[in-house]
Order: C-alpha cells, then sequence, then structure tokens
C-alpha cells in the first residue's frame, strides 16, 4: 500500500483543468431534424440525432467511437467509450430513472470489473456479456483511515487518506485500477488508473467549479480525444498533448 500513501503528492501534480454532464455546445445550423445536425459525424465530434434519442461526440469512420454520450428518448443515458457504434471501454450507463451500471464494457454489455445499482442494491464484481459472474462483496473495516471497506488488494473496496480524500473502486495489486476518487475539495475523479495510482486511460473529471473533463489520460494528464466544458459552459473538443488542446474539432 506504500504506493497508495504517496498518492496524495501524486495526484496533487499531475491534473489540470475540467463538471457537468457532458452536453454539445454546439448549434443546429441545419434544418434536419434526424441525421448529423452538426459537426463532423465521419471523423470529428459531432451529433446525431435518431429516432430514438441521440449522440453526441466522437466518431471515426462515420461510427460513434470515442468519447461520447448517447441519451435515448425512453431507455436512458450513457456516458463513456465507444467502438465501431457500441459501447466499449470505460463508461456509466443511467437507466429506469434511478438504476445505474458503471465500469468495464464490451459489445454494449458491462464485461469485465463494474457494478450494477438496481432495486435499491449496488452489485459489484466480475461481469461477463451483462451478468455478474464473480460478486466482490463490500463490508465495513470499522478503522477511520486505510482500508475502511472492502478489498484494497484484488477485489472491490474503499481507502481513505488522512486528509479526507476517498477512492472509492476496483483494485490490482493494492494500486487502484478503476473507480472514483473523491478529494476533499469537492474535485471527483471516475474512470481508470495505471500501476502508479495515476489517472490513465479513460476518465472523467468533475471539479468542483463546474468545469469537466471526459476522454483520455495518461499519467495524470489529457492525452488522446477528450471533451472539456469550463463553468460558463464553453467547450473545446479534439485532441489534447499533456493537459493541452493541440488539435481542435469545434
Amino acid at each position: 500500500m506504500k504506493t497508495l500513501l504517496s498518492l496524495l503528492f501524486i495526484l496533487a501534480s499531475s491534473y489540470t483543468i475540467a463538471q457537468q454532464t457532458p452536453q454539445s455546445t454546439q448549434t443546429n445550423t441545419t434544418t434536419k431534424t434526424t441525421g448529423c445536425v452538426s459537426g463532423d459525424c465521419d471523423n470529428g465530434w459531432g451529433k446525431w440525432v435518431y429516432n430514438n434519442g441521440y449522440y453526441s461526440g466522437f466518431w471515426f469512420n462515420k461510427k460513434r467511437s470515442g468519447y461520447g454520450m448517447y441519451d435515448w428518448t425512453e431507455a436512458g443515458k450513457y456516458i463513456g467509450w465507444w467502438k465501431n457504434d457500441k459501447r466499449d471501454g470505460y463508461g456509466v450507463y443511467f437507466y429506469n430513472e434511478k438504476d445505474e451500471m458503471s465500469g468495464e464494457f464490451k459489445n454494449g454489455e458491462l464485461d469485465g470489473l463494474g457494478k450494477n445499482f438496481k432495486d435499491g442494491k449496488w452489485k459489484q464484481g466480475v461481469y461477463s456479456n451483462g451478468n455478474l459472474v464473480t460478486e466482490h462483496t463490500f463490508y465495513d473495516n470499522k478503522i477511520k483511515t486505510g482500508c475502511i471497506a472492502g478489498d484494497c488488494q484484488n477485489k472491490y473496496g474503499r481507502f481513505k487518506w488522512s486528509n479526507g480524500d476517498v477512492f472509492t473502486g476496483f483494485f490490482k495489486y493494492g494500486n487502484m485500477y478503476m473507480g472514483t476518487y473523491a478529494f476533499v475539495n469537492g474535485d471527483k475523479y471516475s474512470g481508470m488508473f495505471n500501476s502508479q495510482n495515476k489517472f490513465h486511460g479513460n476518465g472523467r473529471f468533475f471539479f468542483a467549479n463546474g468545469e469537466y473533463y471526459g476522454g483520455e489520460w495518461m499519467d495524470g494528464k489529457y492525452n488522446g480525444l477528450g471533451y472539456y466544458v469550463d463553468k460558463d459552459l464553453i467547450s473545446q473538443k479534439g485532441y489534447w498533448t499533456n493537459g493541452v488542446l493541440t488539435k481542435s474539432y469545434d
């Protein structure tokens, strides 16, 4: 757990910018009511309206690929990663008004580590094709700091630092792997981590001041395709390098 104890310094020095549920701030400049109503729905960022809802996010070869949000008219909302028009990668799906599932998706289903809130109860563990195959129990360890709940080695747990920061999620070899890190100042990160406990891979950062970033990370910084919106709802979309937008998709 030494790596976790040094995390406060790592996190404090590694992230730079980005809250709010992501939404497109582009104006519809066409009269179309379905299809690609704004942006670039071939190889960029665009909004496509379907008969059952809309998708706003990144596209590759005319398919939903990368970070994006699909808001179904009657079937909930998914915010996360896509590949070839299917949910694939880290994501969160809100459905039935108050139910939620989050974790690793593959071919449109929860597949890998994940958790599901249904009928007022969380179930977390290993999923296969949408079905829970190995449950990770979550229990109170009756301590105030450190691993205060669950298993913080290779399953699902909650770790609390002496300064009040808390991580809840999945661990691998004693390091954070996937979950939510809540800072005592109100900032929050949900997503993937690397073996050095830095934000890495797919993740979303909610800033206490209202800013938000959803996209790809590397070693604690925005790297890859990402969407950022400031507290005034002014957005930046495109390719990021070490926290700086280097190719705009606006």
